[in-house]
């Protein structure tokens, strides 16, 4: 291949990386399922990033094979003072450097993972952005954005397309407030959340999209578009209003603060004006649009007028997890608490307990940390995320991410004020560069404002990695870095040897398969599971419907909802049936259900919703008449136990489930687990009731009464008080106690009526 095709092909396969870049930012934000399908908003965004980062993967790998020239740069001073020298010209080399350190630390911490699949590939879907799958990803659009958008149409184009795709879901998202949502994605929420998985994230990519549109006022010479920039501004200001999240109202604040210093640095007052008039117009458009009455009118205004109220008494909190500050003070501190212990809920060899500090627990197992170590809590809450993205890194990539993390995104700020200060010494004033610089640097400073407290997943990760990309960019189009006069460029024109080209080619389509099959043909795997399991709602026969959810999950059995939806189809259904006298079907089908159970439980062992299924099978397999289950469910609660020691609420459960198979002494135990810590949650029947129910099989009737009866006051009409009204009942109704019979039908009355209060 001569030079010149070889230019053309380069310059080509530059063009088709820039593309798929922009197509995979621009669709991110946007796509998402329709209800019926698993996981609604997730899913499609992972497929979208994941596919994305294949296709640059092989336009890279194909660059490689076509480069028939070999480039070899020869210092003159050496390569470990090259090296040197190199490092220290820009803190952008220092970014990468960090990056590197981060990367490194993420591949250990998968390597030395308890759950070395879960951290590679993800559990759910909802908890996108911090497998190494998606990290990966995320890295490879950080780096796309940083070595092929070195230019300003290249950055030009970024800009737009987050422009462009905030616009979109901010129009959505105002659609969804005003009671317009055809794909069900807002459907019980007074908080918008527009294409996205949380209001949150929402509002988290609306303090990315507003200053970059603001940046395009300066492109708006003519009035009809300044006119539809206002447009653009006032749809994203509504949009992030109707989200009410305090966080990205603080971020964005941060940010459009950051756009006026950089516009007083880059221009004059006329600049600024221009700028300043743009975002009042665009704040009174969308004052029109909130103004217009709905059911929902007063979220913006409450959240923004709760945020001074969360200040000032977020360390008068309870422990629960709330919004806000006192809930996300209740996080950090549980979390800080994890940097003592780094507990795991798995025996670790001393090798890896002496490596957690620096490596951390690994992607995705903070879900399965932080319970060991939170505080006694009403709430079931499950917290897969520490709200600050810097304390997540410290917890799951250990040390060494957190190094690796700061100094990448410690250096991308440098480089901002390094490129802030060459534009305003150079002839860049009121240029397209410094127009490029107002465009994503606020967006940039904002984003990391808001990740301190938000919860970043894939569909706002995305666009914050290829801005971190874009800064590294646009320091390389403000420098014009030429090649230094004291190295000197060897190329070597001669094509290689036939045999090394040949082997070239084999090792590169190795790696190419390897990508194709082990990283797309996950998603696809996953897509095709997903396609049946929403077949299965369009059945109107329930035999049809399993069938359709059996073979979604026979073909993703590694995925927790497709698992857990069946059994509790199976596990229902094997009840109902040993209620109508079928008894050796009833029996087939509970240990179908267990089997389901038993074959995740092998992927991920610590879900907590899959031990409290199989603790449930063996309590019923037990009062079935196949006491050898006993055992096993005491094993279990004890396993639980050590996983989720504070929350009285799942030992309630257990207290009741070991009174129920006779483990009367463990029942009392985990009741009053649960009832030391009422003066901090809430009042427990459910505890009381499965201690009097111990005692009363234990024989200690009269302690069992006022256990009991206790248990029918601590919380009227939950479920433990009407199981302890209906065994008051049977005890006032025994022989030798007929003078109580009035207590008996009292307690009669009261056992037979509904549960009316949740615990």
């Amino acid at each position: 291949m001569n030079s010149d095709n070889e230019k053309e092909h380069k310059h080509l396969i530059d063009y088709a990386i820039i593309w798929v870049t922009l197509s995979t930012l621009f669709i991110i934000p946007l796509i998402f399922n329709y209800f019926q399908i698993v996981s609604i908003f997730a899913e499609l965004k992972l497929v979208a990033l994941h596919l994305g980062a294949g296709v640059i993967s092989i336009l890279w790998l194909w660059e490689l094979t076509i480069k028939r020239q070999i480039t070899i740069r020869t210092p003159k001073q050496g390569l470990n003072r090259r090296l040197g020298q190199w490092v220290g010209r820009n803190p952008t080399h220092w970014a990468l450097i960090g990056a590197f350190v981060w990367f490194t630390a993420l591949v250990m911490s998968t390597l030395l993972s308890p759950l070395l699949s879960i951290s590679f590939f993800g559990a759910e879907d909802n908890r996108s952005g911090y497998n190494l799958y998606d990290y990966i990803s995320l890295f490879i659009i950080f780096l796309s954005v940083a070595i092929r958008f070195r230019s300003i149409s290249s950055l030009k184009l970024l800009i737009y397309t987050l422009v462009s795709s905030g616009t979109i879901v901010a129009a959505y998202g105002i659609t969804q407030h005003f009671g317009w949502d055809p794909l069900g994605g807002n459907f019980g929420f007074n908080r918008v959340q527009a294409s996205f998985e949380n209001p949150i994230g929402f509002g988290a990519y609306m303090v990315m999209a507003i200053p970059a549109t603001l940046a395009l006022g300066l492109f708006a010479q003519k009035h009809a578009w300044t006119s539809l920039i206002i447009m653009l501004v006032g749809l994203q200001l509504a949009g992030l209003w109707f989200s009410g999240s305090r966080g990205p109202y603080i971020a964005t604040s941060t940010g459009l603060i950051t756009f006026f210093i950089l516009a007083i640095a880059f221009g004059h007052i006329k600049w600024m004006t221009r700028y300043a008039l743009i975002l009042i117009g665009g704040g009174l458009f969308a004052t029109v649009i909130i103004a217009v009455p709905s059911e929902q009118s007063e979220i913006g205004i409450k959240r923004i007028l709760s945020i001074e109220h969360q200040i000032i008494n977020s360390e008068e909190g309870s422990n629960e997890l709330t919004g806000g500050l006192d809930g996300r003070f209740n996080i950090w501190n549980s979390t800080l608490e994890l940097t003592k212990k780094w507990n795991v809920p798995a025996e670790e060899s001393s090798v890896n307990a002496l490596l957690q500090p620096m490596f951390g627990l690994g992607p995705d197992m903070f879900v399965y940390s932080f319970p060991i170590v939170s505080k006694p809590r009403a709430g079931v809450q499950v917290v897969d995320h520490a709200h600050n993205y810097e304390l997540q890194v410290l917890m799951e990539q250990g040390f060494l991410g957190l190094i690796g993390f700061t100094m990448f995104s410690g250096c991308l700020v440098l480089s901002a004020f390094t490129i802030v200060k060459q534009i305003r010494f150079s002839n860049y004033r009121l240029s397209m560069v410094a127009i490029l610089a107002l465009a994503l640097l606020p967006p940039m400073i904002g984003r990391m404002v808001e990740i301190q407290s938000g919860v970043a997943r894939v569909s706002d990760l995305a666009m914050m990695f290829a801005l971190f990309g874009a800064v590294i960019a646009l320091q390389k189009v403000v420098n014009h870095q030429q090649v230094s006069n004291n190295e000197r460029s060897l190329i070597a024109h001669k094509s290689p040897r036939p045999l090394f080209f040949a082997w070239k080619i084999v090792a590169i389509s190795i790696v190419a398969t390897m990508i194709i099959t082990v990283f797309i043909g996950w998603d696809i795997r996953r897509l095709s599971s997903s396609w049946h399991h929403a077949d299965g709602f369009s059945h109107t026969s329930s035999f049809d419907q399993l069938q359709a959810w059996a073979k979604a999950q026979s073909q993703a059995p590694e995925r927790p909802l497709f698992t857990t939806g069946l059994f509790t189809e199976y596990f229902h259904g094997a009840i109902y049936l040993h209620s109508q006298g079928d008894e050796e079907d009833a029996l087939k089908l509970m240990l179908t259900a267990r089997e389901l159970l038993l074959e995740f439980e092998k992927y991920d062992p610590f879900k907590r919703d899959t031990q409290f299924n199989l603790l449930h099978t063996e309590v019923a397999l037990f009062q079935w008449g196949h006491v050898e289950y006993a055992q096993q469910a005491v094993d279990r609660s004890q396993k639980i136990i050590k996983r989720y020691p504070s929350y009285p609420s799942l030992l309630s459960i257990m207290a009741t489930d070991m009174a129920v198979i006779g483990v009367n002494e463990l029942a009392i135990e985990y009741a009053d687990q649960a009832i030391d810590v009422e003066d901090v949650t809430q009042p427990w029947s459910k505890a009381w009731y499965a201690k009097g129910r111990a005692l009363y099989q234990l024989g200690q009737t009269e302690e069992a009464i006022t256990i009991l009866t206790t248990a029918t006051k601590k919380r009227p009409g939950a479920e433990g008080a009407i199981f302890a009204h209906k065994l008051l009942e049977k005890i006032y109704g025994e022989e030798g106690r007929s003078k109580n019979s009035n207590l008996s039908e009292f307690h009669k009355q009261k056992g037979d009526q509904t549960v009316t209060v949740q615990e």
